[in-house]
């Protein structure tokens, strides 16, 4: 599979399909932007499913750069709250975003790989530079899960005291 092409994830998601109500609603949630080749999706022991690595993986390397739209981030949870679809689509198309500070945000339309990156307090990943990349801090084993710190980013008081403040 290249770098881009969508994948269909196997386990819980197939599981769920049989609660999802239109086929819009499967379609979102079956397929997978694979921006990260050396990594798959598999069930993890952090939070629901992860991504781990596929082969071993040496500390420096950019496992993938993210693309996406820089937006303000309260205009993305407006966009968000007054887009009229069912919960499956909605979290699908407003699932992916990093905070770049000021108020801003990369947001990217569809789900991918960088999405079932659970979080740490001792990552093997970090984000550098702009556009945001996802970087390995030391050597990763096959096998391995992969994870980031999601509060290295410059998160929105809002989000710190709404719902996602529960993943940190």
């Amino acid at each position: 599979m290249r770098p881009g092409e969508a994948f269909c994830v196997d386990s819980e998601l197939k599981m769920r399909k049989n609660r999802i109500a239109t086929p819009l609603d499967a379609y979102c949630c079956d397929f997978i932007v694979n921006n990260i080749e050396v990594a798959d999706v598999l069930p993890s022991h952090t939070h629901g499913q992860g991504l781990f690595a596929s082969r071993n993986i040496e500390a420096g390397v950019v496992l993938a750069v993210l693309d996406g739209q820089i937006v303000e981030y309260d205009f993305y949870h407006q966009i968000k709250r007054s887009v009229q679809l069912s919960e499956a689509v909605n979290n699908y198309l407003f699932m992916e975003w990093n905070c770049l500070g000021e108020g801003r945000i990369l947001a990217r339309m569809f789900r991918t790989k960088y999405s079932f990156i659970n979080h740490s307090r001792s990552p093997n990943l970090v984000l550098t530079g702009l556009p945001l990349e996802v970087r390995t801090i030391r050597a990763i084993h096959a096998g391995e899960e992969l994870f980031l710190d999601y509060s290295a980013e410059p998160l929105p008081e809002s989000y710190l005291c709404g719902p996602g403040a529960a993943y940190l």
